[in-house]
């Protein structure tokens, strides 16, 4: 029998991998069993999107460093290439023909799919983004939304995220992104779905968590009217460590937040209360 409650976690930029991700859940889940909660009717997924960029980098690097040309700082350039380089290569302009962004959403299908199986029908979705994974996804919701033909990645209102009840982004990549297109006229999506079951519509929330030091995390309402409107949340949060905290690498710690991990088991243990 399939789960009640499925999440979906997608990370931000750079090697694969989701080690701070498992240890944001594990610890979510410790709260909840405390609280009483049935963590066993809960299934979660990591959308690991980063396979096709992250070959294709190394390539990249491969042959930029075996080729007879003296190069340095490698490691930087590396750091660039596979963190930078991801919000350049990706394309981020949706439904405009992209390699790179196809590959890249054929892969968050993979992982909407095997999430799928593992779920009641149409169970409602929470979805934990960070950093560049919160552009991503967002584009991925947009095109499922604003299909203009058949859309091979929207067979079912779960892989349409009709059931999508909750939104949790943090070090949010999407402003930067906004400036490819004409800003006032941008949409955000549509949240929460109009399809979403009514019983769920009062817990609908998209809470988007940024700290004024992070200079790659940002607000989204102030984007246009749109966005203003919309059912966005800007939180203002601290993170990072006592080196961190107070600068541009503050951006790697949100998944270390206790604020952030402590609204999300709150509200996952809200959700789980009338499934």
């Amino acid at each position: 029998m399939g789960k009640k409650l499925g999440l979906i976690i997608i990370r931000g930029s750079g090697e694969s991998g989701f080690e701070k991700q498992e240890k944001f859940l594990k610890k979510v889940y410790k709260k909840l069993e405390k609280k009483g909660v049935n963590t066993s009717d809960i299934q979660h997924g990591f959308v690991d999107y980063y396979g096709y960029m992250q070959s294709q980098q190394e390539l990249l690097l491969e042959r930029l460093f075996s080729a007879d040309i003296k190069l340095r700082a490698k490691p930087i350039r590396k750091f660039l290439i596979a963190n930078i380089g991801d919000l350049i290569n990706y394309g981020g302009k949706p439904n405009l023909p992209a390699h790179t962004y196809e590959e890249t959403h054929k892969l968050v299908y993979q992982s909407i799919i095997s999430l799928k199986d593992k779920l009641i029908e149409n169970a409602p979705l929470i979805v934990i983004a960070s950093s560049f994974g919160s552009e991503i996804i967002n584009n991925y919701i947009w095109d499922r939304q604003y299909a203009t033909a058949p859309d091979p990645f929207g067979n079912s209102p779960f892989e349409r995220f009709e059931t999508m009840v909750g939104l949790f982004t943090f070090g949010s990549n999407i402003p930067i992104f906004a400036v490819s297109h004409d800003i006032d006229s941008l949409q955000p999506i549509t949240f929460p779905s109009p399809n979403l079951d009514p019983n769920l519509v009062s817990l609908s929330v998209w809470e988007n968590f940024y700290d004024k030091n992070d200079s790659l995390g940002y607000p989204v309402k102030p984007i246009n009217s749109s966005y203003t409107a919309s059912k966005v949340s800007d939180i203002q949060v601290n993170v990072g460590s006592l080196f961190t905290f107070w600068n541009f690498f503050s951006h790697f710690g949100y998944w270390n937040s206790r604020k952030i991990r402590k609204r999300i088991t709150e509200y996952i243990q809200s959700v789980m209360t009338i499934l």
